[in-house]
């Protein structure tokens, strides 16, 4: 798999959380309820790219606190509304892998990151949240559930 080293912009990111295990139901379905907000609000045109932020290792923390946010660039005017939070987003430094699959395939590219390339790569994992990158043209194929991203390790 092939490994780019990209800065991702700082942004202000509205978001809606699941906690819960990583992967189908409740990941889909807050995509889906972001999806569903941002078309009532007009932030479908021009079609964004969307960030999902993986706040913690699923090795490390029960699956029942695992929190994951399906997010979406904001600007300085949104505030937050019901579910949806605003968050900052730093941006920096991430060694990315391009993922196409079903989304529960996606959990593989993560453990390769970390537990294969990153050794061999010589950077070192930083402490901010993995991000997936949704990039503006993002489609599921209904008939095998496949999607693209890019998944993305912090590193320094």
């Amino acid at each position: 798999m092939h490994v780019e080293i990209r800065t991702l912009p700082a942004l202000r990111l509205a978001y809606l959380r699941h906690t819960g295990p990583y992967g189908a139901p409740g990941i889909s379905q807050a995509w889906e309820r972001l999806g569903a907000w941002c078309e009532a609000r007009g932030l479908m045109q021009p079609r964004p790219k969307f960030y999902g932020i993986s706040h913690d290792d699923p090795g490390a923390t029960p699956a029942a606190q695992c929190r994951y946010d399906a997010c979406v660039p904001v600007d300085a005017a949104f505030a937050p509304q019901g579910d949806v939070g605003v968050q900052p987003f730093a941006g920096g430094r991430y060694a990315c892998a391009r993922f196409t699959g079903p989304g529960r395939q996606i959990g593989a590219v993560w453990e390769w990151l970390y537990g294969q390339w990153l050794p061999a790569s010589g950077l070192q994992a930083d402490a901010r949240a993995g991000v997936e990158v949704y990039d503006e043209d993002f489609a599921i194929d209904p008939a095998t559930g496949a999607f693209s991203c890019w998944v993305c390790m912090p590193v320094r």
